[in-house]
């Protein structure tokens, strides 16, 4: 029973994503082989799965061996195994990384062959190595590292101000921390800031985005696990182990299925970690702060995380305000952007046009910080060197009909523009993406516009608007 239960989790958490079959008979013969897997293309798979029918499966990945392959223990043993993150290294050289559950195929009592079912989990595993491998720090010995301290929040709103004077006042603690903001406002900066404003910058800083891997690999990520604990499974240190003496940063907290939950609020408690089949449990002293994208409120009524598991959490909180809340800082996040990607381009970018800063500080900036970053490098790649970035340099979908509706309609404008002003900007850079997506012909940007080619051509000499 046992048995027949793990089959039908597995199958729960990979069907959906199975991209191979295999088939071998009792010899380890590859009798069957459909691979369609889409980080290859369907030639690539095509061609693997014909070259594969007929060789035995250890020519085909020369890394395994009888006491390895999930399919050839199902054909000794008779039994459904389950190989979680199974690496094999191909006759072609190339690391390939499976989740595989197997089932043998039985006759009359006599073993035919097996049979394999696949998810290639290759770029997760590296994902995993991503969230792994932080930029080093100068100082100290250990894990990873946070790069960013409080010089690089910036801001010189009174909210933005109030966050840092939070940040310094309780770096030192130990007591877990919760920041709110939205997707875009900086979570991650916050948290960094904090680890490197205290007393453990020179231990070791770990961040997981909880909402970007699976259950069953995030609770062995988290808390360990030991050989033996389950198929294929290895002594490894979890990040909370990895952590110890540091910081973790639990990224996208409200997205952590919540029987994983539980067991965070017992670490929490209890302050000590058990492995995955481990009954020996490693004492921790680690400080968590966690992150979410939602307003903890809203997060309640939802059922999405424990309410006892929120609260401990929740003893910090800091709140980072969308950047449409935030409008003075508009002109300082610009200029910051500019210079860093003068720097990165090798350019000479001296700030925007007048007009351009009205028409950013008109948007409602749903992306927040991050999207105005993309905008200002989208801007800083076409910008020509040594002039300023002008309404024609940025990104054409700012003025799409539903994009540019919502901002005009909803945005409460905190800078001193006049309707007049703010409706004559729009209106310019309505003008100059039509010409551009015309090619600079007046008669086909008219057709765009849906207005007469002489009123088109009235408004381009009434805002000056010429070709380059």
């Amino acid at each position: 029973m046992k048995n027949t239960n793990e089959s039908l989790k597995w199958l729960l958490e990979n069907f959906n994503y199975i991209d191979s079959v295999t088939i071998i008979d009792v010899k380890g013969t590859v009798i069957v082989k459909q691979r369609f897997n889409p980080r290859y293309s369907d030639e690539e798979n095509k061609l693997h799965n014909e070259w594969s029918v007929g060789k035995n499966l250890l020519d085909i990945f020369p890394s395994l061996s009888h006491e390895d392959s999930s399919l050839l223990q199902a054909l000794n043993k008779g039994k459904v195994t389950h190989f979680e993150a199974q690496s094999v290294t191909t006759h072609e050289g190339k690391v390939s990384v499976t989740n595989n559950i197997t089932f043998p195929i039985i006759a009359r009592g006599k073993t035919l062959g097996a049979v394999e079912l696949s998810r290639d989990i290759t770029h997760i595993e590296k994902k995993l190595k991503t969230e792994k491998q932080k930029v080093p720090s100068k100082a100290g010995n250990g894990g990873g590292r946070s790069q960013y301290t409080i010089d690089d929040i910036i801001g010189e709103s009174p909210a933005m101000q109030d966050i840092k004077r939070t940040i310094i006042k309780i770096a030192d603690s130990t007591s877990s921390v919760m920041v709110c903001g939205e997707t875009g406002t900086g979570k991650e900066l916050v948290v960094s800031a904090i680890h490197n404003a205290g007393d453990r910058r020179d231990k070791p800083f770990i961040a997981i985005n909880c909402a970007a891997l699976p259950e069953s690999i995030l609770e062995g990520l988290l808390f360990g696990s030991q050989k033996g604990a389950f198929t294929g499974a290895e002594n490894k240190k979890g990040m909370f182990e990895e952590a110890n003496g540091g910081t973790i940063y639990l990224d996208e907290m409200n997205s952590m299925p919540i029987m994983l939950q539980a067991k965070l609020l017992r670490v929490l408690q209890e302050k000590e970690v058990t492995p995955l089949g481990s009954s020996k449990p490693v004492k921790l002293d680690v400080r968590i702060i966690a992150s979410v994208n939602r307003p903890v409120s809203e997060i309640l009524r939802s059922g999405q995380m424990r309410e006892d598991l929120l609260y401990r959490l929740n003893t910090i909180n800091i709140q980072i305000p969308p950047l449409r809340e935030r409008m003075e800082d508009m002109g300082v996040l610009v200029h910051n952007f500019i210079e860093k990607y003068n720097e990165q381009f090798s350019k000479q970018i001296s700030g925007i046009t007048d007009e351009t800063a009205k028409f950013l500080g008109s948007r409602m900036w749903r992306g927040n910080v991050r999207e105005l970053e993309h905008v200002i490098e989208f801007a800083m790649n076409v910008a020509e060197d040594n002039e300023k970035i002008d309404l024609g340099h940025l990104p054409a979908y700012l003025t799409e009909p539903e994009e540019a509706g919502e901002s005009f309609v909803q945005h409460t404008y905190i800078q001193d523009i006049s309707l007049t002003e703010a409706l004559e900007t729009y209106e310019k850079k309505l003008i100059l993406d039509a010409l551009k997506k015309s090619g600079w012909k007046i008669v086909d940007a008219a057709k765009f516009l849906r207005i007469p080619r002489t009123s088109l051509q009235y408004k381009m000499e009434k805002y000056g608007i010429k070709r380059r």
